[in-house]
């Protein structure tokens, strides 16, 4: 199929240009011709008919008297008025006509269009005549509208509907360019490129455009499905991980709880101790990461209130042992629709890494509010705060802040409480405490019905 030759932006509204300005040029040379051609066979008298007859009626009026003032041997193309000392005797002429005839007899107006002839005995005939072109039968004149008027009302619809039908047109094909490029965009959202249509493309630079967006489309389609299988890969990488660490975690503990069962001495049995403690640490992780990769649960009716003791309890257990005072902050109870499981896991999240980065003596508060129909769990401590750095990457999948990090966290928590948020329909909130040390992590779900 041979490519289709396309047309540049400019040479289009040239041609529409071209197309309005040649167009009123023949409308009006069209007209014209019509117009004289009315003039010559004899419709329409020449445009100095009228004063022309008013100039050969000023010797017949001339010879006339008040009392003999005859209208008949006058042209019906003149106006005339018969005055005598001011008065007005006779007159064919409307109001205005008239106010405008003797306001040029007494030197007052334009006396262009008028004669004003002395009759024989000391009246004035007042002739007034107009440059047009009226009708050659007197029925018509009376009859019909003026036609020099209806004439030029017609030149300027045709003109009008001309420059309407261009712009139509012209409108319509920037259209039909238009909707190609919305229809490529929707297939782009949709990630359908195969539907970007190129070959009905007429204009050069909206066909450009259009293999912009193909290509631009499809180096996006490309990206995220680069995305998608990292995103796979790791998934893949950690459940791995999380199975092979299971097995010798489970010998660990086995071995360890057998020993417990052993006589042994305090400095033994406080290191007993410190392995056990290790090996439920290293559950925890193992279960954090076997979350990170799992499905989302199903959403549910969930009080308020029961979940925010669950929480206290849980904080108080972290807060206690680390001599921090916790504060808590309930504002609203009601119902919520989640997954009662993942939100609470998300939230204990917040507040173990809130008590893990609090000195002793510090303070860490939770606070359960509503604002704009949105449910509100918020955990601020009084800790060192979030690096600048934290705040744009954390939530990242194994990203830990090097001045809110220790040992014991490799970046889930925050990852999950995210990704929690996400499935809720809301969002994760990190924020420093203004004015003073310490940080905030904010839960913002929609209240479910």
């Amino acid at each position: 199929m041979a490519k289709r030759k396309l047309t540049s932006l400019r040479s289009v509204l040239l041609r529409y240009l071209l197309l309005c300005g040649g167009g009123c040029a023949l409308i009006l040379v069209l007209w014209w011709v019509i117009f004289m051609q009315l003039i010559n066979i004899g419709f329409l008298l020449p445009a100095v008919a009228s004063a022309q007859a008013c100039a050969d009626a000023r010797e017949t009026v001339a010879s006339m008297t008040a009392d003999t003032f005859d209208s008949l041997q006058i042209s019906d193309l003149c106006r005339w008025a018969v005055v005598q000392n001011d008065t007005v005797l006779q007159t064919n002429m409307n109001d205005r006509h008239l106010k405008i005839a003797l306001n040029a007899f007494h030197g007052s107006g334009n006396p262009g269009y008028q004669y004003d002839v002395k009759m024989a005995d000391g009246s004035f005939c007042l002739l007034q005549y107009d440059y047009a072109t009226p009708y050659a039968d007197p029925a018509l004149r009376n009859t019909l509208p003026d036609f020099q008027t209806c004439y030029f009302v017609l030149l300027a619809v045709l003109i009008l509907v001309w420059l309407g039908w261009q712009t139509h047109c012209a409108v319509r094909t920037f259209a039909a360019e238009t909707a190609r490029l919305n229809a490529a965009v929707d297939a782009i959202a949709a990630r359908q490129l195969e539907q970007i249509d190129t070959d009905g493309v007429r204009i050069r630079e909206f066909a450009v455009t259009l293999q912009a967006l193909q290509t631009m489309g499809r180096e996006l389609t490309d990206s995220l499905q680069s995305q998608w299988r990292m995103e796979q890969q790791r998934t893949e990488q950690i459940a791995a991980l999380a199975h092979d660490l299971k097995t010798p975690l489970t010998v660990i503990q086995g071995n360890a709880e057998l020993l417990e069962e052993d006589t042994l001495s305090d400095a033994q049995h406080a290191q007993l101790q410190a392995i056990l403690r290790g090996t439920e640490r290293a559950r925890h992780y193992l279960a954090a990461l076997r979350t990170a990769g799992a499905a989302p649960a199903v959403q549910a009716p969930l009080a308020s209130h029961a979940l925010t003791e669950r929480l206290a309890q849980t904080a108080r257990a972290l807060c206690a042992p680390a001599g921090i005072q916790f504060i808590l902050q309930e504002e609203w109870q009601g119902t919520i629709c989640a997954a009662e499981n993942d939100l609470l896991r998300a939230a204990e999240n917040l507040l173990d890494n809130a008590a893990a980065h609090t000195p002793r003596g510090g303070t860490v508060t939770l606070t359960v509010a509503r604002e704009n129909n949105r449910f509100i769990l918020r955990v601020t401590d009084t800790g060192p705060g979030f690096t600048p750095e934290a705040l744009a990457k954390a939530g990242e999948m194994l990203y830990t802040d090097a001045a809110r990090s220790d040992a014991s966290h490799q970046g889930l928590g925050l990852y999950f409480a995210k990704k929690v948020a996400q499935f809720h329909g809301g969002t994760l909130v990190l924020s420093n405490l203004s004015g003073t040390h310490g940080a905030c992590a904010e839960l913002r779900l929609p209240i479910g019905r």
